[in-house]
């Protein structure tokens, strides 16, 4: 059986549809307007020729790669920061030995890393949220942290699984349970513990795979 409805709850019908869009547009339009409202604002002055990365980095990730923890009341000259920036001794330290023992390309990428790092700390605990300086750092230890690690991946590639120290498995997967936890608790003096034991960890662990690849040669 047919059922014809009258023109009246036609309209009605049309008006609720009508108004039912309107509503979700306007509640799109708000929540546009939330997210521009706090977007953060961020200039590219000093990157220089790294400007492009920088953006590129920003837009992909939604301002998260280029973000880092608040490590309030922690700063450069409090007892918990030096603390913490001494922990990239053990990059000097494994650079030091391994160049000493012959691998003076890994060494260096080592010994980068760690300038790189205690440079990108210093800023973090020194000027805090939302810094150009800081970012720029930051970038920077993307490039060298990550040289570093690709050219101990090779090395163990190289070696292969079974060329490996046990002692750089464990440690390494250790370091990056430590790393993981950073992005957990990313403020304060959690973010300080968890990753000064990355750095220890990490440099640990580039020591191994190294003084392991230069017994091969």
């Amino acid at each position: 059986m047919l059922v014809f409805s009258s023109p009246e709850e036609s309209n009605n019908e049309n008006s609720s549809t009508t108004e039912q869009l309107s509503k979700e547009e306007k509640f799109k339009s708000y929540q546009q307007d939330i997210r521009e409202k706090f977007k953060e604002e961020r200039s590219y002055n000093t990157f220089g020729i790294l400007s492009p990365i920088a953006k590129t980095l920003d837009e992909v990730s939604g301002d998260w790669a280029l973000s880092y923890a608040d490590l309030t009341p922690a700063t450069p000259r409090t007892i918990e920061g030096q603390a913490f920036l001494a922990t990239n001794v053990g990059y000097a330290a494994a650079g030091l030995i391994l160049g000493v023992q012959g691998d003076w390309f890994f060494a260096f990428l080592t010994e980068l890393a760690g300038i790189v790092s205690f440079w990108y700390h210093y800023s973090q605990l020194e000027f805090g949220q939302n810094r150009e300086e800081v970012r720029l750092a930051l970038l920077t230890d993307y490039f060298t942290a990550g040289a570093a690690l690709v050219t101990g991946g090779f090395y163990m590639a190289e070696m292969g699984i079974s060329g490996v120290p046990l002692d750089a498995l464990i440690t390494g997967g250790a370091a990056v349970v430590c790393l993981s936890l950073c992005w957990v608790w990313e403020f304060g003096y959690p973010y300080l513990f968890w990753h000064s034991l990355w750095h220890v960890l990490s440099a640990y662990t580039g020591f191994l795979v190294g003084q392991a690849h230069i017994g091969i040669r």
